[in-house]
């Protein structure tokens, strides 16, 4: 979907539908730094609803806590991730979300995560003249 995201090669993607545990389908995510973006399929219709970060950089180099899978499995809008997306299944009739995620700060790439969220969000608003549904602000 974003071809600045082609070169990483530590990826993958999963899918979560309701009643699946979040922490079971994402237990291949790693915990590093990178970015992940979410497709909503609802009625056969893909529709990306979210991009965002793990992974905060310290002026040391060095990363705080929140990587990817912690990240991913943490919370949104206040409320475990678990149970934000059995919400917004049920709310906004999905029948599955398809959650990609890129490892961008390893041995292989020095991609600050920030900086490809920055990126990945203007590419979006480009398209769309404003920011993915479920993403409140940047």
């Amino acid at each position: 979907m974003f071809d600045e995201l082609e070169k990483y090669k530590n990826k993958g993607h999963f899918f979560f539908e309701s009643g699946n545990l979040l922490a079971t389908v994402s237990r291949e995510v790693p915990d590093l730094p990178g970015d992940y973006y979410i497709i909503r399929l609802s009625h056969g219709k893909p529709e990306l609803v979210y991009i965002r970060k793990s992974g905060t950089i310290e002026q040391n180099g060095k990363f705080k806590n929140q990587l990817l899978r912690n990240r991913i499995n943490n919370k949104h809008d206040g409320i475990k991730r678990q149970e934000y997306f059995e919400k917004k299944i049920e709310e906004e009739n999905i029948n599955a979300l398809h959650l990609y995620w890129y490892v961008t700060f390893d041995e292989d790439h020095k991609d600050i995560p920030a900086y490809i969220e920055g990126v990945l969000l203007q590419r979006y608003f480009d398209i769309y003249g404003q920011l993915p549904p479920w993403n409140k602000n940047y």
